[in-house]
């Protein structure tokens, strides 16, 4: 008969397997459970596109008819992974909402997301899989996928839901929960260049930041400046097609956002993109080499403008989360760099690496002249470049109210901590 097993949120069922009846042996699901933690990692690594099953069955000693009977299709797969890693998750926000204040339980969560960190490292615990590649499952398992997280994400909320932060509400507290998840994400980025002894005393430097942020005194937002206007190839405008594929790979992920998805955003054909560009691998390299010459020129046109550090990084900071919900906007997400080649990806993880590098610089420059508060300026700047990406995501559903106040509701944590409101009080 044909098996389903339902995930924790008692709504995603997933085809797994086909037996001869009765109660799946223990022997099958220990099986099973082995296969979705090898995958697992060869996911993180190399994404849902690149993945196969031939690679699965290797890595587990199978061949790939073995990985088969578990997993039909590839994409059952990755499925299956996503879920494991959701339930995962969710047994960790349970554990961190024992506590009463939503400090405490922030405090929980990311000791406990440490911890796992740490054995995944010692080969004790399997990995849990990078989510942002849900995007690119097909449908009907993307939504089923997608509604899972949606419960998890709902979940975690639920965590900041506490008497101490009574005036959190709507949506300052989806954005303030969106900006923790995607810090915890972003982990992925710049966890592995630590020695895993390090951990704890990362973690506290993380809990720091996220609860006290990085200025040394209140100061009103600036206003954001003009960036990505500059004219490119040769004097052309910027290109349609590439703006328009960075926003279905954001949306869609690189494999769901096809040719013909991208030209119908334009209301183009097929034969008028292929006009315009060689080929969609193409356009998504062009999409990063935007991507982080736009976050230079940020930086940049804030250096130029003068002032202090914390005033050239405030002013870069509120405009590059402006140009985010601009018309010109948004940036290409890092998580559409697992699907380029591994030479184009290292290329560009560079130069990722050389903007962090950046407001590393500007941090360190704001310490020692005291208007920011003596803070790590390493994981400070990859918290902030975790902010910028984190905007974009507004551009996945409907968005309610005026750029500025998105701006505000990310600037502020950033600045003065989770829990200061939108309105930071002068320390």
């Amino acid at each position: 008969m044909a098996w389903k097993f339902r995930c924790a949120s008692g709504e995603l069922l997933i085809r797994l397997s086909t037996l001869d009846g009765g109660a799946p042996p223990a022997k099958f699901e220990a099986r099973r459970e082995e296969i979705i933690g090898v995958a697992t990692g060869i996911l993180n690594r190399r994404g849902v596109r690149s993945m196969t099953l031939a690679e699965v069955a290797a890595a587990c000693g199978m061949a790939t008819t073995g990985i088969a009977y578990y997993f039909g299709r590839k994409e059952d797969l990755a499925a299956a992974c996503f879920v494991a890693g959701l339930d995962r998750l969710e047994a960790m926000v349970q554990t961190a909402a024992d506590v009463p204040t939503a400090g405490e339980r922030v405090r929980r969560f990311l000791v406990g997301y440490f911890e796992h960190k740490a054995r995944v490292v010692r080969g004790r615990e399997r990995e849990i899989p990078i989510l942002s590649d849900i995007r690119t499952l097909s449908e009907p398992i993307h939504t089923e996928v997608s509604d899972r997280y949606a419960a998890f994400f709902q979940s975690f909320r639920e965590l900041l839901r506490a008497p101490d932060l009574r005036w959190l509400r709507g949506d300052a507290a989806w954005a303030r929960t969106h900006l923790i998840l995607e810090h915890i994400y972003w982990l992925n980025v710049w966890l592995p260049w630590f020695e895993v002894e390090d951990y704890p005393r990362l973690c506290e430097r993380v809990l720091d930041l996220l609860f006290n942020g990085l200025a040394a005194e209140f100061r009103p937002d600036p206003t954001p400046l003009e960036i990505g206007t500059r004219r490119a190839r040769g004097g052309a405008p910027p290109d349609a097609f590439l703006i328009a594929a960075t926003r279905e790979v954001n949306i869609h992920g690189f494999k769901g956002a096809s040719v013909d998805r991208i030209s119908a955003s334009l209301k183009r054909t097929k034969g008028a993109f292929y006009h315009h560009n060689s080929s969609k691998d193409e356009l998504l390299v062009a999409g990063f080499e935007r991507t982080f010459d736009i976050l230079r020129e940020g930086q940049s046109a804030a250096m130029r403008a003068g002032g202090d550090a914390l005033e050239q990084l405030r002013l870069a900071v509120v405009t590059l989360l402006a140009f985010q919900l601009s018309p010109r906007g948004p940036l290409m997400r890092t998580s559409a760099l697992q699907s380029l080649p591994t030479v184009t990806r290292h290329a560009m993880i560079e130069r990722s690496n050389r903007v962090t590098a950046r407001f590393a610089g500007m941090i360190a420059d704001g310490v020692a002249q005291g208007v920011m508060r003596r803070i790590d300026p390493l994981i400070a700047a990859q918290m902030i470049t975790a902010s910028i990406n984190a905007i974009a995501d507004l551009r996945l559903g409907p968005e309610r109210g005026h750029a500025r106040e998105h701006i505000g509701r990310y600037m502020t944590p950033i600045l003065y901590g989770l829990f200061a409101p939108v309105s930071a009080p002068a320390r």
